[in-house]
Parts: C-alpha cells; structure tokens; sequence
C-alpha cells in the first residue's frame, strides 16, 4: 500500500469513543489482570478445598456447580444491567463484594469453621458477583480503544487474562494451598481489592448510548427480551454461541472432575502443586493462542481459527479418556488452552465489530447465559456420570460431544451468511469501504 493510500485509510477510521484515554484502557488492563490472577488461585483453591472436605466426586463437582450456576440465572439480568447503569462502578462494587466474601472465607478457614455448605455458599455468592463484573467489563472493552484497534484490545486483554488466570493463578494457587488454603484466599482476595483501585483510576461516564439518551426507560425483562430477539436473528452468532455453550459445558465437566483423575490417589498421582503446574499448561497456551489470533485470522481467515479452535477443545477434553500419562495430559491441556485463547479473540472481535454499543450489554449477557451458563449444567452432569459410571466416562461422553461440535462450527462458517457478517465488522472498523 502507498503512502497516500494508507493516510486515505487512516482518515477512514471512526472517531475514538469519547471515553477513549491511554490511562482507561490502561486502567481496564491492569484491573482485568489482577481479577483474573484471583480467579486462577480460587478455581484452583476451591476443588482442593472441596477434596479436602469430601471424597465424593459429585459432592467435589458441587463446589464447582455452586460457582457456575449463578451464569445460568443471572447472565440475562447482568447485560440488561450494563446497559442501563454505569458501568465502571457497577465493575467497582461487585468487585468489592468479592473482596469481603474472600475475607469471610478466610477467617472461616482459619478457624476450622468451614462446612462444605459453607464451601457451597460462598462459591455461589462470589459467582454471583462474577457474573455482573464479567459481562460489563466485555462491555467495556469498545468505550475505551476506537474500533480499529477492537481485536488488537481483545488479544491483549484476552492474553494477559489468560496468563493471569490460567498461567500464572492455578500455579501460584497450588503453591499457596500446599502451605495454607486460608493463604492462597487471602492472595485471591488481595488481587480483586487491586481490581478496584485499578477501576478507581478511569475517568469519565461509561454509560451505553442508549442510556444516556433514553427518556422512557423499559423495563429489565423487555430488555432482555430485547437481547434475546437480537440474538435469534443474527442466525450466524446465534449458532456460535450455542457451539461454544456446548464446548463450555464440556469444559466445565472436564474442570470439575480432573482433579479426581490427577491428584493422589487419582490416575495421575499428582501433588497439590503438580496440579497447579499442569494446569498452568492451559494457561500457556491459552496465551499463545490469544496472541497469535489475530495474525492467523488475517492470513487465514476466522473460519480456520474458530474451526482450529473447537478442534482444540476436543483434543483437552478426550485425551484422559484414552490416555493416563502426565506429560500426554500436559500436551493436550496446552493444546485446548491454544484453543481456547484463539476462539476468545476471534469471536469477541467479531461480534464487537459487529454488534451495536447500544445492545452489547444484552447482547454480552446472551452469550454468558450461554458460555458459562452451560458450565454449571456441564459440571453437574459430569460428577453424575463420574459418581455412578466412572471419572474416564466424563472425558469420554465430553470427546464425544467437542467432536461433534466442530462439525456444527464447520458448518456455520463455511456458509455465506459468515462471509456476510465478517463483511458488516469490516465495514465497521472502514465504513468508507461500505
């Protein structure tokens, strides 16, 4: 491209939003990290605690059920929510909440207090606070980078996250819990009190368009049924989301139920911190795969990426129905975290590019209800099957099904309905290419 042809495209692009500063994405960065570090030590720390508690698989799985359920009943409301309040400090007072329900939990824990009731509740109460903290700090993500620089955001946002969650957290989660559980709470409960100070910094209003500007508000349920008749007709999104709420589900029955297979006396035999490592393995490769997406859907296209990536899933979740060798599960939980750090970028970009900042809160809550609203379905199925059949049968029912969804994927973007709707998010980071 010529230097006159690429300050023509430059003078193409859209304005930045109005509360695009360096220091808010900055902000949203450092914020996004340390919740999710806290998010990685916790998931980590709550099977152990759970196993520590019970040797029941199911009653295990529960603790896991118990953090995931709220996405199924509150992903709807949290987008509705996000759309009407402000955002930022929505952000900022579910992420308090967490801080003073980690403390609770730790002072639990420290007195020898804690019943798997208790486990229970509190992981239920701090999903609770997830749900509304994660759907609006998607929503976010567009009021502070101008359009252009949409998937680059992602890929930073989604690499760090992945680093910090799955890289970083379930190391340092093991490595906490193997010295105290009341310790690796307390380092979780410290990286969300960071969250807040980080959201503390940004400046400006981050309210959607549609509520600044309204003057007759509807009510929380016509926004969600709003948000849902968005969805059903945009037919390409709509059968992405439903893929990865069934990849999800798989997921989550795979999460709930490893560390029966791999910590002693499980198949693998692994310490506390051996488990920590191995899934850092997913951390690893969720990182790899997040930042190389955007120069694979370049120079491939984001059908082969989504299509790679839902390949991915299957190869994480079916490897321990076959396999009990350590460094074969390593291998494929770095394969799946590829994968999925890959599938993040690719489609949240898409549907950024494409979806209206008026709808994106509702639009953010549909596909929670469905990326990890079927988490709670999935763990709970997969400490049935690993209760009454056995562990491997979860690994194997979840293969099974991973597998059958990269068909369905395959499907949904070979159409021209995909190459309709990858043309609508150009035109909205180019509109002079309209």
């Amino acid at each position: 491209m010529s230097h006159a042809a690429e300050m023509s495209a430059d003078t193409a692009l859209p304005p930045a939003p109005a509360t695009f500063r360096p220091r808010n994405f900055t902000a949203l960065w450092a914020g996004a990290a340390a919740t999710n570090l806290a998010d990685g030590i916790f998931k980590l720390t709550l099977p152990l605690l759970a196993v520590s508690l019970t040797s029941s698989p199911a009653l295990v799985a529960g603790a896991s059920l118990a953090n995931t359920l709220p996405w199924l009943a509150l992903a709807l409301p949290a987008g509705a929510f996000a759309d009407r309040v402000d955002r930022r400090r929505l952000m900022m007072v579910t992420t308090a909440v967490r801080v003073v329900l980690i403390a609770l939990l730790v002072a639990a824990v420290l007195a020898d207090a804690l019943p798997l009731i208790g486990l229970y509740l509190a992981a239920l109460l701090l999903g609770t606070n997830e749900v509304f903290a994660d759907t609006t700090r998607m929503s976010v993500i567009q009021m502070v980078v101008p359009r252009h620089r949409t998937e680059s955001a992602f890929a930073k946002l989604t690499g760090t996250e992945t680093v910090a969650n799955e890289l970083a957290g379930p190391p340092l989660g093991g490595l906490l819990a193997g010295i105290g559980f009341a310790l690796a709470l307390g380092v979780s409960g410290l990286g969300y009190a960071l969250t807040v100070v980080a959201l503390a910094v940004m400046t400006g209003q981050f309210r959607s368009s549609r509520s600044t500007g309204a003057t007759a508000r509807p009510s929380v349920l016509s926004d969600i049924r709003g948000g849902l008749t968005y969805v059903w007709h945009e037919r390409i999104l709509r059968l992405l989301l439903l893929s990865a709420g069934g990849a999800s589900a798989c997921w989550a029955g795979w999460m709930a139920i490893i560390v029966v297979f791999a910590v002693a006396p499980g198949r693998l035999g692994l310490s506390e911190s051996g488990f920590g490592l191995l899934m850092g393995a997913l951390g690893v490769g969720g990182v790899l795969g997040a930042f190389a997406a955007p120069v694979l859907s370049r120079r491939l296209g984001r059908r082969v990426v989504l299509v790679g990536s839902m390949a991915c899933f299957t190869v994480l979740i079916g490897t321990p129905a076959v396999s009990d060798t350590p460094v074969v599960i390593a291998l494929a939980t770095f394969v799946g975290g590829a994968g999925s750090g890959a599938w993040n970028v690719a489609y949240s970009s898409l549907r950024t590019l494409v979806v209206p900042d008026e709808m994106i809160g509702r639009y953010s809550g549909v596909s929670r209800l469905s990326s990890w609203g079927s988490m709670p379905l999935g763990a709970a199925a997969a400490g049935a099957l690993a209760e009454f059949i056995s562990v491997r049968a979860v690994f194997w029912v979840g293969g099974t099904m991973t597998a059958a969804l990269v068909m369905l994927v395959l499907w949904t973007v070979s159409s021209p309905d995909f190459r309709e709707i990858e043309a609508r998010a150009e035109t909205s980071v180019h509109p002079a290419t309209a």
